[in-house]
C-alpha cells in the first residue's frame, strides 16, 4: 500500500471514529510531516493538570496514536521512571502500579497483566517513546482531544484515597462476608471488587469486554465498566455518574453507591467497625416499598372489637431483648419456653424471637423442641426465617424482611421438619450463631404431631453450639428495666372489623392496636409464667387481619382511598391489601403516612381486606384511614 493510500484510510477512519476513540493524527495528511513509513511528526499541545507539558522533542503519531519522550510523559504524570537498555524496556511506577513497555513491541503488561497496543513503543533519535493515551489511561488519567485547538488534555484527579488494610466485613443482604480484599474510599466514595457482587448475588454475572472493560449484570441491569472513566453505562445507556471505576491487578473496583442507587436499596459503611452494609431491595425483600407522605390523619378512633383467632400457639423470646453478663449469668441457659399438654392429634405452633448480643463473645441460639411424653411425636411441618445485624437500621434489616416473608408465606423449610422425637430426648427445631453486638431476629412455624403429647417448646443460649439441646433450665428471669415481650399464648392472629365506611362520608381513621380494645396478650394470659412474662402490647410475630366494609349508596362508582399511619413512634410493616403485599418503610407517627390503595367501589356493598405484620413500632404501632376521593 501505498503511502498516500495508507494516510488516506486512516485519515478517514479517524474521522468516522474520533467521538468514540479521540485519535490525535490530524484528519489531513498535509498537516502532518511525515517522517518514515507510518510515523509522522505533528505540532500538538499537550496539557496535564491545566499545565502544558514542555519538551524539545516532537510528538510523534504512530497507527493513529500519539507517542511522547518516555521521560516527559512518566515525569509528568509524577511516576517513576526505569530504563533496561540491555532488554529494550521502559517500566514505570505510579501509585502501586507498574507499566512496562518493550520497544516495537505491540503488547504491554500493567501489573504483570498483558494487553494488545495500538502503537507500540518506538526509538527515535536515541529517545523512547510510548503511547500517551495507554499510559496515560492506565495510571487513572482521562484523555482527551480538541481537534480545532490541536490540543491533548489529561487530567490526573489528585483524589484523596483511603485503603482499609485492617480486616473488613461485607454484609451483603445480610450475608456476612469476609473481605480478602479491603474496600477502597476515593473522595469519599466506596469502591469494592465487582467479584463480591457476583459471587453472592444470585442471578448476576460478569462478562469482560476488553481487559480493562466489564459487564456486570444483577438481575435485569447491565454496569458496563471501564477502568479510569466515569463514563458508567447502564444497559448501554450513559449516565452523568462522576464515579470512576478503577483495575487493581485483575479486579474491577466498582462504585457501590453508584449499584444500589441503580438498583434501588441502601448502603452504610461503619468506619469504627471496619463494617459495610448493602441491602439491594430486590434481594432483601419479595415486596416494593410505599412512597412516604408527609402530613397529619388526625385522631384515630379504637377498633370497636377485635379478638384473638387460629390455632396456632405463639411463643415470644424478647426479654431480656440484650443479653449482657448481668442478665446472662452462665454460658448455658433458656431464654422463653412454652409448655405443652395437649389431647389434640395436631398442635401448630409459631416461636418469633429479637435478641441483641452485648456479651462480648460469639454465642448460638437455638429453638429446641423436649418430648416430656410417654409416646413419640413428630414434626410433619417446619420453616423458619431468620436476620441478623449490628447495623442501627434493625427494623430495615431484621424486622421487614420476616414481616414481609411470613405474609408472602416464604419462610424456608427446616431440617427438624418430618423428624420424630422420641419420649426423653431433646432436638434441634433451628439454631443461630450471633457474634458480639449483633441482633437476631427470627420466626418459625412448626407442627407437632402425637397422641397425648406432653412437650416443651424452648429458645435457649450457650457458647457452644453442640450444647443446645442439653438446656432444660427455667427460663431466666425477666429483665424488669426493659419491659419487651415474653410470654406463650393459644393465638397468633388477630381479627378486627371496622364499622362500615360509607362513600362520601367525612374521612375515618382506627387505631388498630391501641391497648384498649384489643390488648389481647397479656402477662395474666400467658401459658408461660415461669420466672416472669411480660405481655405483648404491639402484636409482633402477629399476624394482624382486617376487614374494611364500605357502602355505596350513590349509585354512580366511587373511589375511596385507604392510608396507613404509625401510632407509637416510629413504624415499619408489611401489609396485604386485597391480596397485593407491599412494605411500609418507617414512618414517623403524626408526621408521615403512606398511602394503600385507590379501591373503585360499584354501587353496593364491597369490602377491602387487609393484613398487617408490624416490622418495628411501639406499643400502638398502627392506625388506618378510609376517605372517599372521588
Amino acid at each position: 500500500m501505498t503511502n498516500f493510500k495508507r494516510v488516506f484510510i486512516i485519515t478517514l477512519l479517524m474521522s468516522l471514529l474520533s467521538t468514540t476513540f479521540l485519535p490525535y493524527m490530524n484528519q489531513n495528511a498535509s498537516a502532518a510531516n511525515l517522517i518514515r513509513t507510518g510515523l509522522y511528526s505533528k505540532d500538538l499541545s499537550i496539557i496535564i493538570d491545566g499545565e502544558s507539558l514542555v519538551t524539545t522533542d516532537p510528538v510523534l503519531i504512530s497507527n493513529g496514536m500519539t507517542l511522547l519522550p518516555m521521560r516527559a510523559i512518566f515525569e509528568a504524570l509524577d511516576a517513576q521512571v526505569l530504563w533496561s537498555k540491555e532488554h529494550q524496556r521502559a517500566t514505570a511506577i505510579r501509585e502501586g502500579k507498574t507499566i512496562e513497555l518493550i520497544i516495537n513491541q505491540n503488547t504491554a503488561t500493567v501489573n504483570n497483566e498483558r494487553f494488545q497496543l495500538v502503537a507500540p513503543s518506538i526509538m527515535y533519535k536515541n529517545r523512547t517513546y510510548v503511547p500517551l493515551r495507554f499510559v496515560s489511561e492506565h495510571f487513572g488519567g482521562l484523555v482527551s482531544y480538541s481537534h480545532e485547538a490541536q490540543t491533548v488534555t489529561i487530567h490526573t484527579p489528585k483524589e484523596k484515597e483511603e485503603v482499609v488494610t485492617k480486616p473488613f466485613t461485607l454484609h451483603l443482604n445480610n450475608q456476612r462476608l469476609n473481605m480478602d480484599q479491603p474496600p477502597i474510599i476515593r473522595n469519599g466514595r466506596t469502591y469494592i471488587p465487582a467479584k463480591y457482587f457476583t459471587n453472592h448475588i444470585e442471578q448476576s454475572m460478569e462478562q469482560w469486554i476488553s481487559p480493562t472493560v466489564m459487564d456486570l449484570q444483577i438481575q435485569g441491569l447491565v454496569f458496563t465498566f471501564e477502568s479510569g472513566k466515569p463514563n458508567i453505562l447502564v444497559n448501554q445507556e450513559p449516565t452523568d455518574s462522576t464515579d470512576t471505576p478503577f483495575m487493581i491487578e485483575n479486579d474491577m473496583y466498582v462504585p457501590v453507591h453508584f449499584i444500589v442507587n441503580a438498583l434501588g436499596g441502601s448502603l452504610r459503611f461503619r468506619s469504627e467497625t471496619n463494617e459495610i452494609y448493602i441491602y439491594l431491595n430486590q434481594f432483601m425483600f419479595f415486596s416494593d416499598f410505599l412512597p412516604k407522605q408527609e402530613g397529619r390523619l388526625g385522631v384515630p378512633a379504637l377498633v370497636p372489637e377485635a379478638s384473638a383467632t387460629g390455632n396456632r400457639h405463639l411463643l415470644i423470646s424478647d426479654n431480656p431483648e440484650t443479653l449482657r453478663p448481668n442478665v446472662v449469668p452462665k454460658s448455658s441457659v433458656t431464654l422463653s419456653e412454652h409448655v405443652v399438654t395437649s389431647e389434640q392429634a395436631r398442635t401448630d405452633h409459631r416461636v418469633f424471637g429479637w435478641h441483641v448480643n452485648e456479651l462480648g463473645k460469639i454465642v448460638h441460639l437455638g429453638i429446641t423442641i423436649e418430648n416430656t411424653g410417654q409416646s413419640a411425636i413428630t414434626l410433619p411441618a417446619s420453616t423458619g426465617y431468620t436476620k441478623k445485624s449490628n447495623n442501627t437500621w434493625v427494623n430495615y434489616d431484621v424486622g421487614l424482611p420476616i414481616a414481609d416473608a411470613v405474609l408472602h408465606n416464604r419462610l424456608q423449610q427446616k431440617t427438624s421438619q418430618g423428624m420424630t422425637v422420641n419420649p426423653g430426648k431433646t432436638v434441634l427445631i433451628d439454631s443461630f450463631t450471633l457474634h458480639p453486638d449483633y441482633i437476631i431476629g427470627f420466626l418459625n412455624d412448626l407442627t407437632v404431631e402425637g397422641t397425648n403429647a406432653s412437650y416443651t417448646i424452648r429458645t435457649v443460649l450457650s457458647d457452644k453450639a453442640d450444647a443446645l439441646t442439653a438446656i432444660h433450665d427455667q427460663p431466666l428471669p425477666i429483665n424488669e428495666r426493659a419491659a419487651h415481650p415474653r410470654g406463650a399464648w393459644p393465638h397468633s392472629t388477630i381479627e378486627a372489623t371496622f364499622p362500615a365506611y360509607s362513600t362520601g362520608s367525612p374521612k375515618a381513621g382506627y387505631s388498630i392496636s391501641n391497648r384498649q380494645t384489643d390488648h389481647l396478650l397479656t402477662a395474666d394470659n400467658s401459658f408461660s409464667k415461669t420466672n416472669g412474662s411480660v405481655g405483648n402490647p404491639g402484636h409482633f410475630g402477629m399476624t394482624y387481619k382486617v376487614n374494611v366494609p364500605i357502602v355505596n349508596d350513590t349509585g354512580t362508582a366511587q373511589v375511596v382511598r385507604m392510608k396507613a399511619t404509625g401510632r407509637g413512634g416510629l413504624y415499619s410493616g408489611a401489609i396485604k391489601i386485597n391480596g397485593d403485599i407491599h412494605l411500609i418503610p418507617t414512618i414517623k407517627a403524626a408526621q408521615e403516612y403512606v398511602d394503600l390503595i385507590d379501591y373503585v367501589v360499584m354501587p353496593g356493598e364491597d369490602l377491602i381486606e387487609i393484613e398487617v405484620m408490624h416490622a418495628g413500632g411501639a406499643s400502638l404501632p398502627l392506625a388506618l384511614y378510609i376517605e372517599t376521593i372521588q
